[in-house]
């Protein structure tokens, strides 16, 4: 029993290794998902490696662990390899100071509430691997001016933009059937947004205390418009129904 104590030991600590600023965890094989240190977080500009080598294998970084920056508020700006396909729910929360970061094409799923309070976070180019923005993901990046949604996207989750304040305009490409609850709140800047003929249904409080609003067209395509979608939108001069 003492012997396969010690074997099912040595085999849970050979699952984690730290380099440097970052920690890395098997997943399957020889693929590892990346997190901070548990020593504290890397601060500045931060390139993830592709590939890292401990004890002599050679393990690809596929993932951005849940949680796994949050609250780095050092934290500059990211550079996330082509070897990474997900990044997890609230991998950089509270990242206060990240103003840059580049996600590839390889990214193929980004769960909920990623770069949520991510406040000096001022442009970001969602790649056209990427089919749906979840829950919260940008929620409360007030600085966020610029985003850049691709046709591959079906699905804006709830909260996805709430409090984006500095959000002057929004192209929802034509792919993209339903808007969740909330997914504009309070977004107070915001002047200018297209809703395609894809869209079948635009839920609660999308638009609530979208003050900056002046006209919104709704297409034919929309048979259902949620409660307060357009509350507390003071400027809205014009409203096209179908």
């Amino acid at each position: 029993l003492s012997l396969l104590f010690l074997l099912i030991v040595g085999n849970i600590s050979a699952q984690t290794f730290t380099q440097g600023d970052l920690k890395y965890t098997v997943t399957t094989g020889t693929n590892v998902e990346v997190s901070k240190a548990d020593a504290g977080c890397p601060t500045g500009a931060l390139t993830i490696p592709s590939t890292v080598v401990d004890g002599g294998t050679s393990y690809s970084v596929t993932s951005i662990g849940f949680q796994s920056f949050g609250t780095c508020s050092s934290l500059s700006s990211v550079t996330i390899p082509n070897s990474v396909t997900s990044i997890g729910g609230y991998a950089f929360y509270g990242c206060s100071s990240l103003s840059s970061i580049t996600i590839p094409n390889s990214v193929t799923s980004i769960e909920g509430y990623a770069f949520q309070s991510c406040s000096d976070l001022t442009s970001v180019a969602i790649p056209n691997s990427v089919t749906s923005i979840e829950e919260g993901t940008f929620n409360l990046c007030s600085s966020l001016t610029l985003v850049t949604i691709p046709n591959t996207v079906t699905s804006i989750g709830g909260y996805a933009f709430h409090s984006c304040s500095s959000l002057t305009s929004v192209t929802i490409p034509n792919t993209v059937t339903s808007l969740g609850d909330v997914v504009f709140y309070n977004c107070s800047s915001l002047t200018s947004v297209t809703i395609p003929n894809s869209i079948t249904s635009i839920g609660n409080n999308v638009f609530d205390g979208c003050s900056g609003l002046t006209s919104i067209t709704i297409p034919n395509s929309v048979t259902t418009i949620g409660n307060y979608a357009f509350s507390s939108c003071s400027s809205l001069t014009s409203v096209t129904i179908p």
